[in-house]
């Protein structure tokens, strides 16, 4: 979960990298870390409700997920996964609550911070998404696609001033 303790040199490469390459090596073990439960109590119903997400059944996942959050509410991908669910369903504010009980358990959750940011970009309130994303930029400098998405809102906000 998030208070593993091989995190901190995740982070630390993820700070100090510029290879996309080894972002994308270092996330996708930062990830899986992440969906590490170490809970036997939520463990059956995490799974369940990923498997619900993957098969389209939201209200399910939902379900699931919130069994996770009640069982082991300091459990942050709970959190952030049925904040996912929420925002697929277009339940923005409970999707923003979620999030910000992930970042709560989580301040370097770059997965809920870009949800976060695309809620902003939904209700078309792009200051406060480029804010997201420079927060992101804080995490991992070089991530070119974080660097892109923040770019091309610069550009929107341009051309309707």
């Amino acid at each position: 979960d998030q208070n593993d303790m091989r995190l901190e040199g995740l982070f630390d490469i993820l700070s100090k990298t510029k290879s996309d390459i080894q972002i994308n090596e270092v996330t996708s073990s930062i990830w899986d870390i992440w969906h590490e439960t170490n809970d036997p109590s939520i463990e059956a119903d995490f799974y369940r409700g990923l498997e619900s997400m993957r098969t389209g059944d939201l209200l399910m996942a939902v379900a699931f997920f919130t069994r996770v959050v009640e069982k082991n509410p300091n459990f942050a991908e709970g959190w952030n996964k049925r904040a996912t669910v929420y925002y697929m369903l277009g339940k923005f504010d409970a999707s923003m609550m979620d999030i910000h009980e992930t970042l709560k358990l989580e301040p370097r959750h770059f997965g809920a911070m870009d949800g976060m940011s695309l809620i902003f970009i939904h209700l078309e309130q792009f200051g406060k998404a480029i804010d997201i994303y420079d927060q992101m930029l804080e995490i991992i400098p070089k991530d070119s696609s974080t660097i892109l998405k923040k770019q091309m809102l610069r550009n929107r906000l341009s051309e309707s001033a």
